[in-house]
């Protein structure tokens, strides 16, 4: 019998490994098998096949981490949490029954380049699409259509940074129907040798031999002082000082304004610090004409249900593009009730364009549950730096652009955002347990594509595990549809399940396909 000698090669191997691990626990020598190895450099790997003691396993690993801890004066290892962090979301969310989640292809790729930018995925039969003609007698079809695919999009500093381009997509495909997503290969890049360049890069200090020790410094004592009287909350302002601009927001509430096909869309938010706050935006499509120097101000007034005025801003801003449009957007903070928002902008003191909207906000507290609206976006994108809290639709560097005209083409991405509020936690993970129905209805009522009850990935806000806010954020590729959605009226229907509180959420949200 002849044996390759890449097996026999393999064998010896397992054998010297089992020989090293003689002396170690087996929790220790597990250590090394699992997420973690996707970190280890070959010089490391090489060095733990040595380790004969639990004692020597301890110094390895405090080692190991000590070399990546972005701030060793601290004794907060940073690089160790955020590990931590995806280790546990790959476990909650990749796992298939017969692998931990962590050590799935997905697994492998998030421990080592992070979250993607965005993703989308692809249920059984192609994502959102209709069965396939079950008369068809194409050899491959079923097995190529009936897997799930998902698309790992990295965009701007990450993708540059870690791929060395600005744009990197990265696929898994479920090919066998058994929920494990396999890698596919990469085009464009060499995924190898990024990884090695991701593996090394953690790497914060090479030439350290042993493990520092962090000393605290002795904390102050500080002296007694009289406690000082809280200062009152300010005023809000509620007039515009412009008078043009007071003059424009009059003609919007009588219905005079220039909108020229500009929309305002909102939102109601928790932020990890349990603040609740409204993030709206002005959407000014490009059938407006605008250029992208066409304001230097935006101002609007907020008015309750009698007229009254209950806040008022202006202040200089940019357009900022998104794709072949335009749009400002700006957080604000107003209690519970229903108002009429006014929001406009201008050049050199000049109303450029005004519109407006009524809007309903409801009581939202950090103890609050429930979930946000359904927000739809062809524009979901990574920033340079993360976003202070509470910035409007931006979570970290995740920069979400609300589609407020609510008008796509068939060759659009379709992204779809929801945030859930204080959703039931696994005792064991710390972490929600979600699913969700999507169906798509046309003008008539009839669904068109669909996709069944399933696991759905939630992101915690707060960057880490527990109670709080959470988001569900996935995209439809439209343009991978089987048969091309025709333009009129559709309406995206949302089921979200809750297994741990035993909650389910309905959201719709109506657009329209126009012809590309």
């Amino acid at each position: 019998m002849k044996i390759r000698a890449s097996v026999i090669a393999a064998l010896l191997m397992s054998a010297a490994a089992i020989t090293s691990f003689a002396q170690l626990s087996m929790a220790k020598a597990d250590w090394a098998r699992g997420p973690v190895q996707f970190l280890m450099t070959k010089e490391e790997q090489t060095a733990w096949n040595t380790v004969k003691s639990d004692a020597e396993a301890d110094q390895f690993i405090a080692l190991f981490w000590a070399r990546r801890d972005p701030t060793p004066a601290t004794s907060q290892n940073e690089f160790r949490d955020e590990f931590d962090r995806r280790v546990g979301y790959a476990d909650q969310n990749f796992g298939n029954g017969r692998q931990r989640g962590s050590l799935t292809d997905r697994g492998k790729i998030l421990v080592i380049f992070g979250a993607p930018t965005h993703a989308t995925r692809t249920p059984g039969r192609s994502a959102m699409q209709p069965p396939s003609d079950t008369t068809s007698t194409a050899v491959g079809t079923e097995a190529e259509e009936t897997g799930e695919k998902q698309t790992w999009i990295y965009e701007g500093p990450t993708a540059e940074k870690m791929f060395g381009q600005p744009k990197v997509e990265i696929q898994f495909v479920d090919r066998l129907n058994n929920k494990d997503l396999r890698l596919q290969p990469v085009r464009g890049i060499d995924l190898a040798a990024a990884q090695q360049h991701a593996v090394t890069g953690y790497i914060t200090q090479p030439s350290l031999t042993s493990v520092p020790t962090y000393q605290p410094q002795p904390a102050s004592q500080p002296q007694p002082v009289a406690p000082a009287a809280p200062a009152a909350p300010a005023a809000p302002v509620t007039e515009l000082k412009t008078p043009a601009f007071d003059a424009a927001v009059a003609d919007a509430v009588a219905g005079k304004a220039v909108a020229k096909g500009s929309v305002i869309s909102y939102a109601e938010f928790v932020a990890p610090t349990g603040d609740y706050y409204v993030p709206i935006s002005l959407y000014v499509p490009a059938s407006a004409g605008l250029a992208a120097d066409a304001a230097d101000m935006v101002f609007g007034v907020i008015q309750d249900a009698t007229g009254k005025h209950v806040l008022a801003f202006e202040e200089p801003t940019k357009l900022t593009a998104s794709k072949s449009d335009f749009y400002v957007d700006k957080s604000i903070n107003l209690p519970p009730g229903k108002y009429t928002a006014v929001v406009g902008v201008a050049k050199a003191g000049t109303p450029v364009i005004v519109t407006k909207t009524p809007i309903e906000l409801n009581a939202l507290t950090k103890e609050s549950t429930g979930t946000s609206r359904l927000i739809l976006s062809d524009n979901v994108y990574e920033l340079t730096d993360a976003a202070p809290v509470k910035s409007p639709f931006a979570f970290g560097k995740l920069k979400i652009v609300p589609k407020a005209t609510m008008l796509f083409t068939n060759k659009d991405e379709l992204n779809y955002f929801v945030e859930i509020h204080n959703p039931g936690l696994d005792t064991g993970t710390n972490l929600p347990k979600l699913q969700m129905k999507l169906d798509l209805v046309d003008a008539k009522g009839k669904t068109v594509a669909g996709a069944p009850l399933s696991d759905a990935q939630a992101l915690p806000l707060s960057g880490a595990p527990g109670p709080g806010q959470y988001a569900i954020i996935n995209g439809i590729p439209l343009n991978q549809m089987a048969k091309p959605l025709p333009a009129g009226d559709y309406t995206l229907k949302m089921k979200i399940v809750d297994t741990i509180s035993k909650q389910s959420y309905n959201l719709e949200q109506k657009f329209k396909i126009t012809s590309s």
